[in-house]
């Protein structure tokens, strides 16, 4: 797996043959946090629904459900958040700034000196991905309807612990923070990619809950593995 800096830039070289494919609203056989959480933060979608997802990619997570139903008994795939505006992207930059601010100085950010605030930055930069000037050209993923963060319930509704919660911006929350451990974490991380790989997704390293197809990411990602290069499918939206 590459790391995320390498993965940044090497997405802003691969090119974006847009499909033009349409987006679809997750259906009801995938759960869904509710209320959705960046909505109740008041993250400004605008009448945009964040569970919807491009044509391909929500065939894709029922292929990994249908993986995932092979091989546990009641277990279910749940949808955190899909498809994000950049203008919620930019919201909740900003708001993870103002929370990490108050976390990691007990403070307000526009109190912190320059070195403060950019460890500040760093740190919530490091999970969001910044909004790029030429955005068009190198737009986040969730943006272009083809990533979506997600987890696992068993079979009575209850989510796997995954030794971290979606969005805790802390090093635990990389993909690969406990391989080899032989924690919980670790099995039930890997039981969550194999059954999204298996349908053609692909992790990002920083975040255990963030997979994607079609995306920037999931092209260098496929260039990596298989020495081509390929352009990604899904632009913004």
């Amino acid at each position: 797996m590459l790391d995320k800096s390498t993965y940044r830039e090497l997405k802003k070289k691969v090119l974006i043959e847009e499909s033009y494919e349409e987006m679809l609203e997750i259906d009801s056989s995938f759960l869904r946090f509710s209320p959705h959480p960046y909505e109740s933060l008041g993250a400004p979608y605008e009448g945009r629904s964040p569970f919807f997802l491009r044509k391909t990619v929500l065939e894709k997570l029922h292929k990994a459900q249908k993986k995932l139903d092979a091989i546990t008994n009641g277990y279910r795939l749940k949808i955190f958040d899909a498809y994000r505006p950049l203008s919620v992207q930019k919201f909740m930059i900003d708001y993870d700034i103002k929370r990490m601010a108050s976390e990691i100085f007990g403070s307000d950010f526009e109190s912190l000196d320059t070195k403060q605030q950019n460890q500040v930055k760093d740190t919530v930069t490091h999970f969001w991905s910044p909004i790029s000037k030429n955005v068009a050209l190198n737009p986040p993923p969730h943006s272009t309807g083809a990533a979506l963060d997600l987890t696992i319930v068993d079979a009575n509704g209850v989510e796997l612990n995954m030794g971290t919660k979606i969005d805790e911006l802390k090093e635990e929350s990389s993909a690969d923070y406990y391989k080899n451990s032989h924690k919980i974490y670790e099995k039930n991380r890997q039981l969550l990619v194999n059954v999204m790989s298996a349908a053609g997704f692909i992790q990002l390293p920083t975040e255990w809950w963030h997979f994607s197809y079609g995306d920037q990411i999931w092209a260098v990602d496929f260039a990596s593995k298989h020495k081509t290069e390929i352009n990604a499918q899904y632009g913004m939206v």
